[in-house]
């Protein structure tokens, strides 16, 4: 069995790795909305439907990110009052 020590700096390792992920996501977001504005104005004179759809999907995808982040956050949150309990 793991001791306390070697629990909590496994855990702190975990919560290192989840904020990594956090900057990759956040070079996502970056990428993502340079995505929108080059293809907003790259269709801004065109008559269909599509593009709007498709830059309201991209649209979507960035809010998702958002979220993605407040759930990482929040289980780093967890794991650390876990991490103070033992």
């Amino acid at each position: 069995m793991a001791s306390t020590a070697e629990i909590k700096a496994q855990i702190q390792s975990a919560i290192e790795q989840a904020n990594e992920a956090i900057g990759q996501i956040g070079a996502a977001q970056t990428q993502i909305e340079t995505s929108i504005g080059t293809g907003s104005a790259a269709t801004q004179d065109t008559s269909s439907a599509l593009p709007g759809e498709a830059l309201g999907q991209w649209q979507q995808a960035k809010e998702q990110l958002e979220e993605a982040v407040t759930l990482v956050l929040a289980a780093n949150q967890s794991f650390e009052q876990y991490a103070n309990t033992i």
